[in-house]
């Protein structure tokens, strides 16, 4: 959740204005909905019906874990590349990212805005002083933004928990850019301050990441057409094991007792009088219109979320990388929007974390920082090397190892081209230094013993100064 307000009413908040703020804004209703749909807890399970011995079939197609999931392994399956310029920087930053396991964490965030339309992230010191950053789900908390601005002012993180004998425990914390407010609530009584303490990230230690500018999920916007989906298939089921249980219509069977039909049922023999007939009576199934119905209901799901049918026929075969980008273009829209917000995101969180390294001795910038996101998709490999190939005369060599999809860190790889080259070259430096030797040594077998090069008369040739024996240059 977001809100804003000016910084000079910040300024001046009491803890009764904080407790109000926690109280007027607390309602989580939607994330818990949409995290539902996530999980596969739909409308669905919840219908009833009047009569309660017809069938009552709730099936869940959960297209929303499947639109969740697709989007994010698409957007951010593979780990997002840094570089710079500045490598004491990017190696101080890569050791706080793998103790941190930041390719996880940056997945599960992308997760979480994909469903919920926008998700945060702390960051904090922990026992052994070291950077951590971890995910908050916006369930647990409030981003304050100044008005007009995108520079958070304040946040409120909640921490629900349970004591010993299961009395609820409410935890809040407001955090401002210098310290943090600390507040807590027993067995839903009243918040009661209990600690103020300061801070050093120089500014507020909360990050939110959202989805797109609305902070809308990728399946929010066809939740309806799941439910309508979900009511198709389960009215389906209904209706088929509704007439699995045919009616039997007999004629001129007799007066028969019911343990005589029974028994007739058992041994599957049935007596009937002169003329007598035997029939079922099943209900037609107008089942063409029904499959219409629902397959014009999966189109619609992944026309409107953007996310394609990967199931679809049309995605088989050996298609190429143009023809796959073609069929990935919706996708591609929605996840060039994700990577802009994402970003910018990921950039606040190099700030702060350089403002930690820059009190510890650092001189770094946040800006020296690239950051490069690469999509999970199917890559032709041979086809990109050729572009690369071809474009070797316009670009950088760390440019061209960008493109190339099996390249994770360009920095790295830019390092062992280094180090190759730097043997190679420490081979033919060796045979240089070799080639040197004899033809001092020739030089040398052609002068006096003890006369150098520089001392020679001029105009000396070969052939006027004494020989030596060969053995004597060695």
């Amino acid at each position: 959740m977001v809100l804003y307000m000016e910084q000079s009413s910040l300024e001046g908040l009491t803890e009764a204005d904080i407790k109000k703020i926690i109280d007027e804004n607390e309602d989580r209703t939607k994330y818990q909905r949409l995290e539902g749909y996530y999980r596969g807890d739909h409308d669905i399970l919840r219908v009833t019906k009047k009569d309660s011995t017809a069938p009552n079939n709730k099936i869940v197609n959960n297209m929303a874990k499947y639109i969740t999931d697709t989007a994010v392994g698409y957007f951010i399956g593979k780990p997002v590349v840094y570089s710079s310029q500045d490598d004491a920087f990017l190696a101080a930053l890569q050791d706080i990212f793998d103790y941190n396991d930041e390719q996880d964490e940056n997945t599960e965030v992308a997760k979480t805005c994909s469903i919920d339309g926008d998700c945060y992230e702390m960051l904090y010191m922990d026992e052994d002083a070291q950077v951590r950053f971890v995910k908050v789900s916006p369930n647990n908390c409030i981003m304050i933004y100044e008005t007009g601005y995108t520079t958070p002012i304040a946040a409120l993180r909640f921490i629900y928990s349970w004591d010993k004998d299961d009395h609820p425990i409410k935890k809040v914390e407001f955090w401002t850019a210098t310290d943090c407010w600390y507040f807590v609530s027993f067995n839903g009584g009243p918040l009661d301050l209990v600690d103020i303490r300061p801070h050093y990230w120089g500014d507020v230690p909360f990050i939110e990441y959202i989805n797109n500018e609305e902070r809308l999920g990728d399946f929010e916007g066809v939740v309806s057409i799941i439910d309508a989906y979900n009511r198709a298939q389960s009215n389906t089921a209904n209706f088929f094991q509704y007439n699995d249980e045919a009616i039997l219509k007999v004629l001129k069977m007799g007066t028969v007792s019911s343990q005589d039909i029974a028994e007739m049922k058992e041994k599957g023999a049935i007596i009937l009088e002169d003329g007598g007939d035997i029939q079922w009576l099943i209900k037609e199934v107008a089942d063409t219109p029904l499959e219409n119905y629902k397959k014009r209901l999966r189109e619609d799901m992944h026309l409107f979320s953007s996310v394609p049918n990967l199931n679809d026929e049309n995605f088989g075969g050996n298609l190429s990388g143009v023809a796959v980008s073609y069929k990935l273009w919706g996708l591609e829209q929605i996840c060039s929007i994700k990577e802009r917000k994402f970003k910018r995101a990921l950039q606040r969180r190099i700030e702060l974390i350089a403002n930690i390294l820059n009190i510890q001795g650092g001189h770094y910038d946040y800006r020296d920082i690239d950051i490069q996101f690469r999509r999970n998709k199917p890559q032709n490999v041979l086809e990109i090397a050729q572009i690369i190939t071809m474009l070797a005369s316009d670009l950088s060599r760390e440019s061209r190892l960008k493109m190339l999809p099996t390249v994770d860190n360009v920095q790295d790889e830019l390092e062992k081209l280094r180090e190759e080259r730097q043997e190679d070259m420490g081979g033919f430096g060796g045979y240089d230094s070799l080639a040197h030797a004899l033809q001092e040594a020739q030089t040398a077998a052609q002068q006096e013993p003890g006369q150098t090069a520089a001392q020679q008369e001029p105009g000396q040739t070969a052939a006027q100064r004494p020989q030596v024996e060969s053995g004597a240059a060695t």
